[in-house]
């Protein structure tokens, strides 16, 4: 695995690249940095170029004061700035929770450079007003507690009821692993999640395939209100997880790193 690095309005942002052959890219969701997919790198770097990209504000790509222009669509940018400095003239784009927010504004703009996209654990749909109040309250519990607490305290409602019982450690070891965030980026990612547009017509209008990726346990992104999306692409592919929350690439590793796979090799046959 190789690390680099490429600026962005001024910014320096940092990603991992392994394997050889088409390109992929993975983007992480919130509180998360490129470690999130270790498995399925090495599920896909024999076949593939994985590209792991940590967004502004996040491990390797570091920032101190965040733009006034800050948003979902801003991330959205540094990804094609990535793909002009990487020279890479297509790929497959899934991201992870917000890494799928992005994924979509990406869609949005840049659909020429794209083979197709996935939502994994994810969604179109903008915020509710009840997400933006729970939102709220996290940014003031942030602002009070600060970011390491406050990732701590909500780590474990990320996972299914049934990982926290039978598979505790997971839950364990992944906030003992959680990154360093200031109080600003993660303010910032809430921000700019809140904010976000309804861009369901992207799905309605792509002609590109797109995988979703969900959990029937899903907290965060809830299965009823996903499903009638994975009904708005031409061609779509579904793979709901069972016994799963929001992070199918630890609870069901196996099972969603397959379900990635065989999406890209559809993909690119």
């Amino acid at each position: 695995m190789e690390t680099g690095s490429f600026e962005f309005d001024k910014h320096q942002m940092g990603y991992t690249k392994s394997g050889d052959g088409p390109a992929v890219i993975l983007l992480h969701g919130f509180g998360e940095d490129h470690h999130i997919f270790n498995s399925t790198i090495s599920m896909l770097e024999n076949k593939y170029t994985v590209y792991t990209p940590d967004l502004l504000g996040t491990g390797m790509s570091p920032i101190n004061t965040f733009p006034s222009n800050f948003s979902i669509e801003y991330l959205a940018e540094s990804i094609a700035t990535f793909m002009e400095y990487e020279k890479i003239e297509n790929c497959v784009l899934l991201g992870h929770s917000m890494g799928g927010y992005v994924t979509v504004a990406f869609a949005k703009k840049y659909p020429q450079f794209l083979k197709g996209f996935g939502l994994l654990h994810s969604t179109a749909l903008p915020d509710t007003p009840l997400k933006i109040e729970n939102r709220t309250r996290g940014i003031s519990f942030i602002q009070k507690f600060g970011a390491a607490t406050f990732l701590e305290t909500t780590a474990p409602n990320l996972f299914g009821s049934f990982t926290q019982k039978n598979h505790p450690t997971i839950v364990t070891d992944f906030t003992k692993a959680l990154p360093h965030f200031s109080n600003e980026a993660l303010i910032a990612y809430y921000h700019a999640m809140m904010a976000r547009p309804n861009l369901t017509l992207v799905l309605e209008t792509t002609p590109l395939p797109v995988l979703f990726i969900l959990g029937d346990q899903d907290m965060a992104v809830a299965l009823e209100d996903t499903l009638p999306q994975t009904k708005m692409p031409n061609t779509a592919y579904l793979y709901v997880l069972e016994n799963c929350g929001h992070m199918g690439m630890l609870e069901h590793p196996i099972i969603f790193n397959n379900a990635v796979l065989d999406f890209l090799d559809k993909v690119n046959a």
